[in-house]
Protein backbone atom coordinates (compact mmCIF):
# COMPACT_ATOMS: atom_id res chain seq x y z
CA UNK A 1 0.00 0.00 0.00
CA UNK A 2 1.44 3.42 -1.21
CA UNK A 3 1.97 5.96 1.25
CA UNK A 4 -1.05 9.18 1.06
CA UNK A 5 0.76 12.48 0.21
CA UNK A 6 0.74 14.69 3.86
CA UNK A 7 -0.83 17.75 3.15
CA UNK A 8 0.52 20.94 5.42
CA UNK A 9 -2.21 23.04 5.02
CA UNK A 10 -4.07 23.70 8.80
CA UNK A 11 -7.92 24.21 8.06
CA UNK A 12 -10.48 25.57 10.37
CA UNK A 13 -14.06 27.01 10.43
CA UNK A 14 -13.03 29.90 8.58
CA UNK A 15 -10.64 28.23 5.44
CA UNK A 16 -7.45 27.42 5.34
CA UNK A 17 -4.28 29.31 7.59
CA UNK A 18 -2.64 31.17 5.28
CA UNK A 19 0.12 33.99 5.88
CA UNK A 20 -0.74 37.62 5.07
CA UNK A 21 2.28 39.75 3.71
CA UNK A 22 2.25 43.53 3.62
CA UNK A 23 4.93 45.27 2.58
CA UNK A 24 5.20 49.33 3.69
CA UNK A 25 7.16 52.36 4.07
CA UNK A 26 8.82 52.90 7.30
CA UNK A 27 6.72 56.23 7.99
CA UNK A 28 3.56 54.33 7.13
CA UNK A 29 3.96 51.97 9.57
CA UNK A 30 2.25 53.31 12.31
CA UNK A 31 -1.15 53.98 9.95
CA UNK A 32 -0.39 50.13 8.79
CA UNK A 33 -0.69 48.52 12.55
CA UNK A 34 -3.88 50.99 13.39
CA UNK A 35 -5.36 49.40 10.15
CA UNK A 36 -4.52 46.14 11.67
CA UNK A 37 -5.74 46.65 14.99
CA UNK A 38 -9.42 47.86 13.81
CA UNK A 39 -9.92 44.55 11.90
CA UNK A 40 -12.78 42.13 12.90
CA UNK A 41 -10.47 39.18 13.81
CA UNK A 42 -7.39 39.50 16.28
CA UNK A 43 -3.59 39.89 14.33
CA UNK A 44 -0.59 39.63 16.15
CA UNK A 45 1.74 41.18 13.28
CA UNK A 46 5.69 40.36 13.12
CA UNK A 47 7.53 43.20 11.65
CA UNK A 48 10.37 42.55 9.31
CA UNK A 49 12.38 46.03 9.00
CA UNK A 50 14.33 45.92 5.48
CA UNK A 51 16.65 48.24 3.87
CA UNK A 52 13.95 50.10 2.06
CA UNK A 53 10.70 48.47 3.69
CA UNK A 54 8.83 47.05 6.64
CA UNK A 55 7.18 43.70 6.24
CA UNK A 56 4.76 43.12 8.17
CA UNK A 57 3.54 39.39 8.67
CA UNK A 58 0.42 37.41 10.25
CA UNK A 59 -1.94 34.50 10.12
CA UNK A 60 -5.15 34.78 8.98
CA UNK A 61 -7.60 32.54 7.72
CA UNK A 62 -8.82 32.63 4.04
CA UNK A 63 -12.46 32.80 4.55
CA UNK A 64 -11.05 36.20 6.25
CA UNK A 65 -8.34 37.82 3.69
CA UNK A 66 -11.41 39.03 1.39
CA UNK A 67 -12.36 41.09 4.39
CA UNK A 68 -9.01 41.83 5.63
CA UNK A 69 -8.31 43.20 1.99
CA UNK A 70 -11.55 45.54 1.79
CA UNK A 71 -10.42 46.88 5.25
CA UNK A 72 -6.60 47.52 3.60
CA UNK A 73 -7.74 49.16 0.65
CA UNK A 74 -10.15 51.78 2.36
CA UNK A 75 -6.77 52.60 4.30
CA UNK A 76 -4.70 52.67 1.08
CA UNK A 77 -2.85 49.39 1.43
CA UNK A 78 -4.24 46.87 -0.36
CA UNK A 79 -1.95 47.43 -3.39
CA UNK A 80 1.32 45.94 -0.96
CA UNK A 81 -0.74 42.76 0.20
CA UNK A 82 0.43 39.06 -0.84
CA UNK A 83 -1.14 35.72 0.69
CA UNK A 84 0.84 32.33 0.70
CA UNK A 85 1.43 29.75 2.51
CA UNK A 86 2.77 29.69 6.35
CA UNK A 87 5.96 27.79 5.37
CA UNK A 88 6.46 30.20 2.11
CA UNK A 89 10.31 31.66 2.81
CA UNK A 90 10.12 35.43 3.00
Amino acid sequence: MGASPVSTAIRGRYGDLVSVRISTDVRQLEDLLEVLANASFPVNPQLFHRPLDVLVEFPAWTGQVAQLKAHLAAAGFDRSVKVCSPLDPL
